[in-house]
């Protein structure tokens, strides 16, 4: 009898471990993430002093209503006034928009956004670039917020004016037109382009690997795992120490895609800032794998 109950504990304690087992491997929540966090987390992050929240969408969105306390901040506003359009800006001006914003060196920012969290990304990306290193995406933007239940306001965030002064740039997260040639011509790196399939029909960077940025999110518009994601560029065969370049047509959705494969444990990406801009008018060659634009639409007609 002592016997068949120490079978039947054994075989008990045996069943749970393997539940909890299990549903460790079946979360798809970031809770230790240092680039990623959970909107059920804000409320306790947002009492710390020295958090900065931002909300990263238009001006018009944040003022129908955004997480209370939250500042607004495109990133738009930290782009450049190059012939290319959307490159990154100067040092001098990231640390005009990071000081009217409140933000310091010192400050923990939180960014999300409404759009597959390109635009928070971005931020995250051009933070990054600039040494900032306490910053993260909220994993599934307003839409997360709204379903955590923390509360949602009308009114603009007073913002007491903060005094930044940025690092040098990071070269290691940022490609050059160069940088681009080179993987071109050389095989230097893997180029991923995550712009949709309609617009990487129209023309694409030579030898460039189509994985769209929405390929990174589940059904509800959250974040894939950093197992999951690990998992679908492996089967592109990329292992975790290769050279990546990504581009989209201006390098916003971008750097979603680098967000999550910094968290998937992807050591060697970059971000080719001049993008699609910037390739299709340098007078490189261009791939066009629907044929001629022209001769699409004539054909359609």
């Amino acid at each position: 009898m002592q016997k068949r109950t120490k079978k039947w504990l054994l075989s008990l304690v045996l069943v749970l471990m393997l539940g909890a087992l299990a549903a460790c491997a079946g979360s798809t929540a970031y809770t230790e993430s240092q680039n990623i966090v959970e909107a059920s987390a804000l409320a306790d992050l947002m009492a710390q002093e020295g958090v900065v929240v931002v909300d990263a969408r238009a001006a018009e969105d944040y003022n129908k209503g955004h997480l209370k306390g939250a500042v607004n901040l495109s990133p738009d506003e930290l782009n450049g006034q190059g012939t290319v359009a959307g490159m990154l800006g100067t040092p001098q001006q990231f640390n005009r928009v990071m000081s009217k914003s409140g933000i310091s060196p010192e400050s923990t920012v939180i960014v999300y956004d409404g759009n597959d969290g390109i635009f928070a990304s971005r931020l995250w990306w051009a933070m990054k670039i600039f040494g900032h290193e306490n910053v993260k995406v909220v994993n599934g933007g307003a839409s997360a917020i709204v379903n955590a239940g923390l509360e949602i306001s009308g009114d603009a965030t007073q913002i007491v004016s903060a005094s930044y002064s940025s690092k040098a740039q990071d070269s290691s997260l940022i490609a050059t037109i160069e940088d681009v040639k080179d993987a071109v011509v050389n095989g230097t790196a893997t180029i991923i382009d995550v712009r949709t399939p309609a617009e990487f029909d129209e023309g694409a960077i030579p030898t460039a690997i189509l994985y769209p940025h929405t390929q990174n999110l589940y059904s509800d518009g959250t974040f894939k795992s950093a197992r999951d994601i690990y998992l679908n560029y492996k089967d592109l065969g990329l292992e975790k120490d290769a050279p990546i370049l990504l581009y989209c047509k201006s390098s916003v959705r971008a750097t979603q895609t680098m967000l999550l494969l910094k968290e998937a444990g992807y050591s060697n990406v970059k971000v080719y800032d001049g993008a699609w801009l910037e390739w299709s008018v340098s007078g490189e060659e261009t791939t066009s794998p629907a044929g001629p634009v022209e001769a699409t639409v004539q054909d359609a007609s």
